[in-house]
């Protein structure tokens, strides 16, 4: 039989004078508030997923001095103890009375606090004491992850507006702008959901054309990856249309030109959202494809409106960042999963590097810590042993 207990903790009288400072320091108020802690993890789960909360869990022992250091400190902050009963659903765990918990959690010592979503996924994974501004600063973080700011809500409703009608560019726009810059929430969840669903109806309509293409139908062909070109703009379906259709075209004037118009069309489309990069893309596929075509010259002076605008080039610059910084993020779980940590801490901190304000780069500070959880901690370390016979 397997049990948990604490290791002996160096320094005793470290520790005596560490809890001698707790009982000696700032008095609090006679009713200080209190963490309204539940103590049964499934129910406290069922109550996060009922009311939508993320969840706080602690999980530390009665032995534990850092526990108790973290109870008279960071527990008893005003402005964090109020966060924590309205904003989330606070557990605390007696490691030593729930060793199958511990372990399944993977917790190297205590105290360790966990912050998951109300699907329990986990999103901060902190071990030791924490200070009540380290904390609070990790909740913010969470609590993002959970809720849905004013302009998400408004723009994915004005997305399903736009698909109601039939004018996907303005909804793959509003789409793209979301999951972008909405971070990790349920809202951003449905927004990459509903961009798929254009996705794949304007994949469906690819698939026609080429159909159209087998059969020797060409101008239908054609006329069909135009009309995806134009409709499903900023899709990569459009993307696969409009190189489809210039290939095409080589062989016909007629849809060489239809072919230009309609990628120039897409390439303004792009600067009208804002989408700088995407607008480049498309500016240089038209001057290498149809350097030929007027529409080449119009687009030359597309992209020079970007290039000589600092500012609009900043943002330019800062998408292609993070296409690069989410690159890196498949690549660092691709090694994470290889069992390759240190490669993924390498790519992890280029993600950082590339997009330390992005949505990138604060999803890969968060895998960074969980990879890194490891390190040494103030707290008590868990240690696992045999009883003996």
């Amino acid at each position: 039989m397997t049990i948990l207990s604490p290791r002996a903790v160096p320094g005793l009288v470290a520790a005596a004078a560490l809890v001698a400072g707790m009982t000696t320091g700032p008095a609090h108020a006679a009713n200080p508030p209190a963490v309204l802690w539940r103590t049964d993890y499934q129910t406290a789960r069922k109550e996060a997923q009922e009311k939508g909360l993320p969840l706080l869990v602690e999980i530390g022992s009665e032995n534990c001095v850092f526990c108790r250091k973290q109870d008279a400190t960071t527990f008893r902050d005003v402005a964090l103890v109020a966060m924590l009963n309205e904003q989330f659903v606070p557990v605390r765990i007696d490691g030593g009375h729930e060793p199958a918990f511990v372990q399944a959690m993977k917790v190297q010592m205590f105290p360790t606090t966990v912050l998951a979503g109300p699907d329990g996924k986990i999103v901060g994974f902190l071990q030791g004491y924490v200070s009540a501004d380290q904390l609070r600063d990790h909740a913010k973080r969470a609590i993002l992850g959970v809720t849905t700011p004013d302009w998400v809500a408004r723009d994915l409703q004005e997305a399903n507006k736009a698909i109601a009608g039939s004018d996907y560019t303005r909804a793959v726009s509003l789409l793209k702008g979301i999951t972008a810059d909405a971070k990790d929430s349920p809202a951003r969840t449905k927004a990459v959901a509903v961009l798929a669903e254009v996705e794949r109806s304007a994949a469906d309509r690819v698939a026609r054309a080429k159909k159209l293409e087998d059969v020797g139908e060409t101008t239908a062909a054609a006329a069909e990856l135009a009309e995806v070109v134009k409709t499903y703009a900023g899709t990569q379906a459009a993307v696969a249309a409009a190189t489809r259709l210039s290939g095409a075209a080589s062989a016909d004037a007629r849809l060489r030109g239809t072919a230009a118009t309609e990628l120039l069309a897409a390439a303004r489309e792009e600067y009208r959202s804002r989408r700088y990069a995407e607008c480049l893309d498309k500016c240089d596929q038209l001057a290498a494809k149809f350097s030929d075509r007027p529409e080449s010259k119009d687009a030359a002076t597309l992209a020079n409106q970007i290039k000589s605008d600092p500012d609009l080039l900043v943002v330019a610059c800062d998408q292609l960042a993070e296409r690069s910084a989410a690159m890196y993020l498949t690549l660092a779980e691709a090694w994470a999963q290889k069992g390759q940590t240190k490669e993924a801490v390498s790519c992890l901190e280029k993600v950082v590097q590339l997009t330390p304000n992005g949505r990138s780069g604060e999803v890969a500070l968060g895998r960074l810590t969980s990879l890194k959880k490891g390190e040494t901690t103030p707290g008590v370390t868990v240690g696992f042993q045999k009883n003996a016979k």
